[in-house]
């Protein structure tokens, strides 16, 4: 088969080994996502707002698949995992700690951190499979971001940017 052949043909090739790249975007996508994982179960907890519990809620279910495919994946590579976060969280009873629009905010910049992590991944890659992942959840996470960008801006809690009039000495 010839490079032509599998470009028209859409067959994907299987790379035998991963290189070093590939391998530390693989641990640092499962990271961030046990470490957003880990914040996001702690502000479900705290939030007051009812549509933005059921936000991190959902928000939790794609990082719960996202995580498990990472899972696969290095486990096919046999690559260690780090260590996971914990099954639950015990949170105390003031909940007035944080509030609603800080903890929207924390999550909307793990939302842009994410963006830029599957687009690293993706230019580090050589792995037609690892590539395709990163594109499944690139593409996503910018469903996520527009939402929660809309959601953001509903509520406020969205920081608009000021609007500049220029050199007005002209």
């Amino acid at each position: 088969m010839n490079i032509s052949d599998i470009l028209n043909s859409g067959q994907k090739t299987k790379a035998e080994q991963l290189n070093t790249g590939e391998v530390f975007a693989l641990w640092e996508q499962l990271v961030m996502r046990y470490d957003v994982y880990e914040m996001t179960d702690i502000f479900e907890n705290f939030a007051n707002d009812v549509d933005f519990r059921a936000i991190l809620t959902m928000g939790k279910d794609v990082l719960k698949k996202e995580i498990s495919e990472l899972e696969k994946k290095m486990n096919t590579y046999e690559i260690p995992l780090p260590p996971s976060p914990p099954k639950s969280i015990n949170t105390p009873a003031n909940t007035e700690v944080l509030r609603d629009e800080h903890m929207f905010r924390l999550v909307f910049m793990g939302v842009q951190n994410f963006l830029t992590g599957h687009i690293r991944g993706i230019l580090n890659s050589n792995n037609e499979n690892l590539i395709d992942m990163y594109i499944k959840f690139e593409k996503k996470e910018l469903d996520i971001f527009k939402k929660l960008k809309k959601y953001g801006t509903l509520k406020g809690w969205q920081f608009s940017t000021p609007k500049y009039k220029g050199n007005s000495s002209n």
